[in-house]
């Protein structure tokens, strides 16, 4: 489980990299072009991936946490 919640981490930072990209051109580009409204697009995708990943984290750690009550109730 600590290798895929290191890969989910990883991912998350990537995505935080393209959001910080788009958010860094839409204010050099300006908000009434076309290019922006690529960007604002771009920007929704990685959002949601975003929060995609950080229910995965959380869903992980969670399992992990029960996991690990369910072996400490077991060894009392």
């Amino acid at each position: 489980m600590d290798l895929q919640l290191q890969k989910l981490h990883t991912k998350l930072q990537r995505i935080e990299t393209q959001l910080d990209k788009c958010r860094t051109t839409c204010q050099v580009d300006g908000w009434q072009t076309q290019r922006h409204a690529k960007k604002s697009r771009k920007w929704d995708y990685y959002a949601e991936l975003k929060h995609k990943t950080r229910s995965e984290i959380f869903e992980l750690r969670s399992e992990e946490r029960r996991v690990g009550k369910e072996c400490r109730s077991r060894w009392s």
